[in-house]
């Protein structure tokens, strides 16, 4: 066997054991010792990755492009309701990488924040694409643009991942925390384009 070929092998066993202890601990719960404890040397963990850090970064990393794969392979990128069922049923297939996935959405370890946020940038641009089709399908009222929208959903969108952390507790098992996630922003949606009081009018 090649020498390029036992390194990817060993990379591969390394990311697995990562994904696993990521997935299931979170990032500042998840260690290396961990992961060494699933039959993987710490040497070969420091020979092939430079920490933690960005160890756990490939993880979200990948998360993050598997579920894009999964919503572009199911075609779900034309509506918001094919979309968000896309993404539910990958969170449900994938419980270790949507565990990543939101972690790393909602509660990111601070000093990670910039890495983060061109990891996400094509998953943010498939949201917008997807968003921007939706609103289509709508007539805007007068004096509020297409961009004004997009730009609103999507600070609340920052706002409420921001908050969604505090809001769970120890007792919530990590479907019910994906579900109370794709719950709300689904709602969110709703309440933007249809509003929340009943034949209201305009202030």
């Amino acid at each position: 066997m090649k020498k390029e070929e036992k390194t990817e092998i060993t990379k591969a066993k390394i990311f697995a054991a990562a994904m696993k202890e990521f997935g299931t601990n979170g990032y500042a719960a998840g260690s290396l010792n961990n992961i060494c404890k699933m039959g993987i040397n710490k040497g070969l963990i420091y020979h092939n990755f430079k920490d933690k850090d960005e160890l756990y970064l490939e993880c979200v990393k990948k998360s993050c492009e598997e579920l894009i794969c999964y919503v572009k392979e199911h075609k779900a990128e034309d509506g918001f309701v094919a979309y968000m069922s896309a993404r539910r049923e990958f969170f449900q297939e994938q419980e270790q990488k949507a565990y990543i996935f939101l972690e790393a959405r909602t509660n990111p370890p601070h000093r990670l924040v910039n890495q983060m946020q061109k990891i996400f940038k094509e998953f943010d641009e498939l949201n917008r694409e997807i968003f921007e089709k939706e609103l289509l399908k709508y007539e805007l009222r007068d004096g509020v643009s297409k961009e004004e929208a997009l730009n609103y959903f999507f600070e609340i969108q920052k706002l409420y991942n921001l908050n969604f952390a505090n809001e769970l507790n120890d007792k919530m098992t990590l479907h019910e925390q994906l579900a109370l996630h794709e719950m709300n922003i689904h709602k969110i949606l709703d309440f933007m384009l249809y509003g929340i009081a009943k034949g209201g009018k305009e202030i």
